[in-house]
């Protein structure tokens, strides 16, 4: 397997997840308005359950970039069999998820025999629908699954992004 690239956008940098990040992980993702969002992250969030997130990412079980600005972790960008992502609220609102979504599909894209990127979100989190349809991502139909953080099952809408609609963006 490749390693992952570091991607960089205007104002923020997608390093590939490191066990250096261990720390800043566990301390972000033990806010429960991030992680009731994500649907396999547990609250509280453990130095092992950071861990083990890393050494997926290590081994290529996994494939997602801790995202940084400047020196300060502020979420992390996942782009395996559906992306996903988290920022911490004190970016939120900030353009942030777009702009990775954006360096990401655009990555995943770079791939030619890569025809559809896949995502989620739950029902009430209407910011990661409105990132998800500025990337170009369409509603393909009702979904539930288990938030480990919330201990219950969530409504959702699955996403789709063909490679002719990316296509018809960049060129836009």
């Amino acid at each position: 397997m490749t390693p992952l690239p570091l991607l960089k956008t205007a104002r923020l940098e997608l390093r590939p997840v490191a066990l250096s990040d261990a720390e800043a992980i566990v301390e972000k993702l033990n806010d429960f308005e991030v992680s009731k969002w994500l649907t396999v992250v547990p609250y509280p969030y453990t130095r092992d359950d950071a861990l083990w997130f890393i050494e997926e990412n290590l081994i290529g079980r996994a494939e997602s970039w801790s995202v940084y600005e400047g020196d300060t972790l502020i979420g992390n960008v996942g782009g395996g069999s559906e992306i996903g992502y988290w920022l911490v609220p004190e970016v939120w609102g900030r353009g942030y998820a777009t702009e990775i979504g954006q360096v990401v599909v655009d990555y995943l894209f770079s791939d030619p025999v890569r025809n559809d990127l896949a995502s989620a979100h739950f029902v009430d989190n209407t910011g990661s629908q409105k990132v998800l349809e500025k990337l170009g991502f369409v509603d393909v139909g009702g979904h539930v699954h288990h938030s480990v953080a919330r201990g219950e099952d969530v409504a959702g809408r699955m996403m789709l992004l063909t490679r002719d609609c990316w296509t018809k963006l960049r060129n836009a």
